[in-house]
């Protein structure tokens, strides 16, 4: 067992096998070229990408359906829309524990609860089930 120990540069042991370990998994990531850092930010980019485009899109045919009076799919595109963005604060206050995301969130999800509320209300009228 000593032969596997060595002394660290800031004082103390380490564990050697640990050591010959992480450099065998790096020198066959660099045998393979294979970056999991380059990878990682490759797919949170795709990610951050992906969400952006639909929210700009949802956003435009928000404002589109506003616009031609469509409400009922205004409050279909709202009450998604919204129901992302409390989904995106409340990660982001579950991993941050940041006041300011908790706020955020409920904000959304009370906002998004009145959308589906108006959904359902309008869609109630449209059908003839209550006036």
């Amino acid at each position: 067992m000593v032969d596997n120990l060595g002394s660290c540069p800031f004082g103390g042991v380490i564990d050697m096998k640990d050591n010959n370990r992480k450099e065998e998994i790096l020198k066959r990531s660099r045998r393979l070229q294979h970056d999991e850092g380059i990878e990682y930010a490759v797919t949170q980019g795709a990610k951050k990408g992906n969400y952006y485009a639909i929210e700009i899109i949802g956003l435009s045919m928000l404002m589109f359906s506003m616009i031609i009076g469509q409400w009922l799919v205004t409050y279909a595109l709202a009450s998604i829309i919204l129901a992302s963005w409390f989904g995106e604060f409340l990660t982001k206050y579950r991993i941050l524990k940041q006041k300011r995301y908790l706020v955020t969130a409920i904000f959304f999800s009370l906002n998004g609860i009145s959308a589906i509320v108006l959904f359902v209300r309008y869609a109630g009228i449209l059908q003839g089930w209550w006036g």
